[in-house]
């Protein structure tokens, strides 16, 4: 029964843990207290998430939500600084110096019926098992049992329509609240930090879910702004907040300029996009995500073309 736990101890699996010492490794931003009926949406960057995009959708919710830093983790035990260096960079003349950040931050967003404790980060080079650690102390602190992670994955669909989203869930009642199917996976191979969280945090019991966002993989430079439009959307059909889409939208109509105009200087990349039209309106499953093990190597014969896409874009955003 969930209001009792072992040795006849009351209250939820997070109350329980609560009052425990947090780990060493979480530095408090803000006042860390239980929370109400929190929901962890969390993203990192890597190898759930190589553009960043459901990232950047996460940081976008914390714009238009208001949210406030709570507390963020040592980067130190979990990084190899060789592998991703810091950056330093001038603030009112004096040098500063950024390291590798994964932030908790809180929100109370109109229409919600919890708090939204929202998790941006990069994902660490070592001890992942502790790092999981460190984030269930502070759900514990918070009284959070509930979590979503977003994810963004390259597939064979074109960048001019709606991107699909799919689920991944514990508990059936995420399928009624995204309104999507949550079919029992079979993929075996590699996985990033995503996977492991979901699973530790699945193994205590807590419910847990991922929503990935299909993305385009030739458009693989930087952020995707029509990504981050489906996942906002879903977020606030399962939360019934109603988050202003307004400056992704902006955001969308330049990105997708800069595509179409290389894509009216190559025949054969506006024809490869249209096979993709073709395919997703003709309700076909999308080409499997090309970086997943054990999905069909290279790139379409179109590469170098969309090489060129790339380019342009990355120049693009340089001149910026």
């Amino acid at each position: 029964m969930e209001g009792t736990g072992p040795a006849g101890v009351a209250g939820t699996p997070a109350e329980r843990g609560r009052g425990r010492m947090m780990h060493g490794a979480l530095r408090p931003l803000g006042d860390i207290k239980q929370l109400r009926d929190p929901v962890l949406l969390a993203g990192f960057t890597g190898f759930t998430d190589a553009t960043g995009s459901a990232v950047s959708t996460i940081g976008y919710l914390a714009e238009q939500w208001g949210a406030e830093a709570l507390a963020d983790i040592d980067p130190e035990p979990f990084y190899d600084f060789t592998v991703q260096r810091p950056r330093v960079r001038l603030e009112e003349g004096e040098r500063v110096i950024d390291w590798p950040e994964n932030r908790f931050m809180v929100a109370s967003p109109k229409g919600a019926d919890h708090d939204m404790l929202l998790l941006i980060g990069a994902e660490p080079h070592l001890r992942w098992r502790t790092f999981t650690g460190v984030v269930e102390s502070l759900l514990r602190e918070v009284g959070c049992t509930t979590s979503i992670t977003l994810g963004a994955q390259p597939a064979g669909v074109p960048h001019t329509r709606p991107l699909p989203v799919s689920l991944s869930a514990s508990h059936p009642e995420f399928e009624q609240q995204f309104s999507l199917k949550a079919p029992a996976s079979r993929y075996q191979g590699q996985t990033g930090i995503v996977g492991v969280l979901n699973l530790h945090l699945r193994s205590l019991g807590w419910r847990n879910a991922s929503l990935w966002a299909m993305a385009p993989h030739y458009l693989t430079i930087g952020p995707n702004p029509n990504v981050g439009t489906s996942l906002v959307r879903l977020v606030d059909h399962g939360f019934g907040t109603s988050t202003s889409l307004t400056g992704l939208e902006e955001q969308a109509q330049q990105f997708d300029e800069q595509v179409a105009e290389v894509m009216r200087e190559s025949s054969d990349a506006a024809a490869y996009v249209r096979q993709l039209e073709e395919q997703y309106d003709a309700n076909q499953p999308p080409l499997p995500a090309i970086s997943e093990p054990g999905a069909p190597g290279g790139l379409p014969p179109t590469a170098d073309l969309l090489d060129d896409l790339e380019r342009f874009l990355r120049e693009q955003r340089d001149s910026d």
